[in-house]
């Protein structure tokens, strides 16, 4: 009687237990606008994460800052994309989505309008599922900074829930995070004694203290947010004359490329020297001008920061077609396209945007994609694969929960 009871108790466990390994830890929360520089009015966001292997749905999840608020369809109130979140993707839950893509003017990437109410000084914040379950819980307080300073709250990694406050001013919606977690300094009222027993006139130690702190006090950090938005490896015509890789700048602040260099898999670098890319703007650098021979088979590209950190990398392998460019469909998602754009911004149609789960033609494969720069085909197969899972685990939940009132039937009714 007992080993029969002991039983059915541990397959309703394991059903339970295995219901939340499925559904836990798939959306994390990922960054906090909770205190703008100057007024909050519907301008706070929160950025989530999907660090899981495949596509979520958030249809029917909510979004509680204290109280449970729906995540609305985009368009709705100005939202744009979709509540299908891929693999490594990134939406912003914001107050406004109007507001939002008002001051982040150029933005592609999923915005989702909701209600929001951030508290100042502190809150604790969950994402909730379909189901009711809360998926990720977090908390902050203002004494972790990014306190009405211009920046978020950015978490450390996926791995790490502690938050400090976003290197670049403003954040890093849609890209990856830079948290500054090194303490700040920050100048006190200090009262400065001059002694009186000193003959001449004492130095002005006032004035040697204001510029001390002053040279001490970290300036405000500039965003940059640089991508390499579209190249053509395989022009018609000659690959020397037209090839072109274009840059462009995502951030809010003019970015002078003094230091900066272009460079291929191979290592052969093209070093910046007077050039400034303007907000919101576009660089385009012909083959004449940067040396580089954009391979037709397998390339990769990186944008080098001055301090020789690799702040933007695409790459594709297993062929191009001649006359299509590489470009930027979003965050995350590449695309071949015939319809070529140079300084502007990238367009598609039906018949000349194969998505990256699509051949380019009939005898060449469809390049796969770096891990900086993931396909829809990668997305597709490995939310294929978590739909087996799932439907597979809601079958032997159903068996057991079977097996549990048969049981419970049989010996307590």
């Amino acid at each position: 009687m007992y080993k029969k009871l002991l039983i059915l108790l541990i397959l309703l466990f394991s059903f339970f237990s295995a219901h939340r390994v499925l559904s836990a830890g798939s959306i994390i929360i990922n960054e906090v606008m909770y205190d703008l520089e100057g007024s909050d009015d519907n301008r706070e966001w929160v950025e989530i994460k999907n660090i899981s292997s495949a596509e979520i749905d958030l249809a029917g999840w909510k979004f509680n800052d204290g109280s449970n608020h729906n995540l609305n369809l985009p368009p709705k109130n100005g939202g744009q994309g979709s509540l299908l979140i891929p693999s490594g993707g990134y939406a912003i839950l914001a107050d406004k989505a109007d507001v939002f893509l008002s001051d982040h003017p150029g933005f592609s990437g999923i915005v989702i309008d909701t209600v929001m109410s951030l508290s100042n000084t502190a809150e604790i914040l969950k994402v909730i599922d379909v189901s009711g379950q809360v998926i990720e819980e977090i908390n902050y307080d203002n004494g972790l900074g990014a306190n009405g300073d211009g920046y978020s709250l950015e978490r450390i990694s996926e791995n790490n829930g502690q938050f400090c406050p976003a290197q670049n001013f403003g954040g890093s919606p849609d890209f990856d995070n830079s948290p500054n977690c090194s303490p700040k300094l920050s100048p006190t009222a200090t009262t400065v004694v001059t002694p009186n027993f000193s003959a001449t006139p004492a130095p002005d130690l006032n004035a040697s203290l204001v510029e001390s702190v002053a040279s001490t006090e970290t300036p405000k950090a500039i965003v940059v947010q640089l991508i390499i938005n579209e190249f053509i490896p395989n022009p018609v015509g000659s690959d020397e004359e037209n090839e072109w890789i274009e840059i462009y700048n995502a951030g809010q602040n003019d970015v002078a490329l003094l230091g900066w260099k272009l460079q291929d898999a191979s290592g052969k670098a093209y070093n910046f020297d007077a050039e400034e890319i303007k907000a919101k703007s576009y660089l385009v650098l012909s083959r004449n001008t940067t040396k580089i021979s954009i391979n037709n088979d397998a390339e990769a590209l990186s944008l080098i920061a001055p301090d020789s950190t690799e702040a933007f990398k695409i790459s594709f392998t297993a062929g191009s077609k001649e006359g299509y460019s590489f470009s930027r469909f979003g965050s995350n998602d590449w695309r071949w396209t015939n319809i070529l754009t140079p300084g502007e911004a990238n367009q598609y149609s039906d018949a000349a945007n194969p998505s990256a789960s699509q051949d380019l033609n009939s005898n060449s494969p469809q390049p796969s994609l770096s891990a900086e720069a993931v396909g829809d085909s990668v997305l597709e197969t490995n939310s294929f694969s978590m739909k087996k899972i799932v439907i597979l685990a809601v079958l032997v939940g159903l068996l057991f929960g079977g097996a549990a009132l048969t049981l419970l039937k049989k010996y307590f009714v």
